[in-house]
């Protein structure tokens, strides 16, 4: 893993943004429908160069804490005097897991009651809970989800990746994989029933979120200063020394307790082998090609870890400990662009 840039100088260097390739040139957000200047004005407090946490207030400033938080994962309205101060936002992220519980709430809600107004088909009560989800989050993670497939799939190096990633037009890339990854999610929680994707939702929506605690904590988080969010994106990756051990162990043990409370002991078991798993390809996976993580990674990581996690709730384990070889061979073929995956970057002309 690549080291962690704590304390870092307040202005960024050559070194730490994305090399552009021969031929490349940072996006230009004239030919987009919004415009730089109105990305950068949409944080309030993001160029706020001073950490204003009062440690002789905590209670106080635990709360404007927990408030950006919200602010920051749902659409649910906050007090005034929150905004999106990143010093704030940093040991915000231990909140990430409840705020996610709660979110799951709000999605198994629908889920109940479209099962009990249409039976059939399944899937479509968890189309109605993606949905309802999605709005409340405001399809934050999606939106990762759908630029990292985009930069992932057309981007061929750490440059150009980085670079289709922060564009905010939508490339088949995206339209494909995340209308595929949103059609399975509302399938396997059709799959799962009224009487498992209630507790499924809750716990998935906390522990898929509790990724990004290990991620920011551990891993180097790219800068960029042509970026437009910058002003948040970079003073975020240079708080990372806020987000303390005793805030990722708060982080942990809530997301513990909500799965546990949530799930029976075997399934739970599952869900946080599924999360460890999850987190440990992508720390690795980001760190191969990108050199780190960024915004849209992190939101990608939990979109695709809460599919993963209703996949393992449903799967028929069975059938696969008496015929295991298929999925043996999936492994396998699976590994070999990841074993491969340096090669494959520094022969497209990036340097990991």
């Amino acid at each position: 893993m690549a080291p962690n840039k704590r304390g870092a100088a307040a202005k960024t260097d050559k070194e730490n943004r994305p090399d552009l390739g021969p031929g490349e040139e940072p996006y230009d957000y004239a030919s987009s429908v919004i415009t730089k200047e109105e990305v950068e004005a949409r944080g309030s407090g993001t160029q706020e160069a001073r950490d204003t946490y009062d440690p002789r207030r905590p209670l106080l400033s635990e709360l404007r804490v927990f408030f950006t938080g919200i602010m920051f994962l749902t659409r649910l309205p906050v007090p005034a005097w929150v905004d999106h101060h990143p010093a704030y936002l940093m040991r915000a992220v231990m909140w990430f897991p409840l705020i996610g519980a709660t979110i799951g709430l709000w999605g198994a809600a629908w889920y109940n009651a479209a099962t009990l107004l249409w039976p059939q088909p399944p899937a479509l009560a968890g189309a109605i809970s993606t949905l309802a989800t999605v709005w409340l989050t405001g399809c934050f993670h999606e939106d990762g989800l759908a630029d990292s497939i985009d930069g992932f799939g057309g981007g061929w190096g750490r440059a150009q990746i980085l670079r289709i990633m922060k564009d905010s037009r939508v490339g088949t890339y995206a339209l494909v994989g995340t209308a595929l990854i949103l059609q399975a999610k509302t399938g396997v929680l059709g799959a799962l029933g009224p009487g498992g994707a209630a507790a499924a939702l809750v716990a998935a929506h906390a522990a898929a979120r509790w990724t990004a605690l290990p991620l920011t904590y551990g891993c180097h988080y790219i800068q960029d200063e042509e970026d437009a969010k910058r002003g948040l994106y970079n003073w975020f990756a240079q708080s990372q020394r806020l987000l303390t051990p005793p805030r990722l162990a708060f982080g942990t043990l809530s997301t513990m307790a909500v799965v546990v409370l949530a799930l029976p002991a075997a399934q739970a078991l599952a869900v946080g082998a599924t999360v460890l798993c999850m987190t440990v390809a992508s720390a690795y996976y980001g760190h191969a090609v990108l050199g780190g993580v960024v915004g849209d990674y992190l939101g990608a990581t939990i979109a695709v870890t809460e599919l993963a996690i209703y996949l393992v709730l449903t799967a028929d384990w069975a059938a696969v400990a008496a015929r295991w070889q298929p999925l043996a061979v999936l492994a396998a073929a699976a590994a070999v662009p990841v074993i491969y995956t340096r090669r494959i970057i520094q022969v497209g002309g990036a340097n990991c």
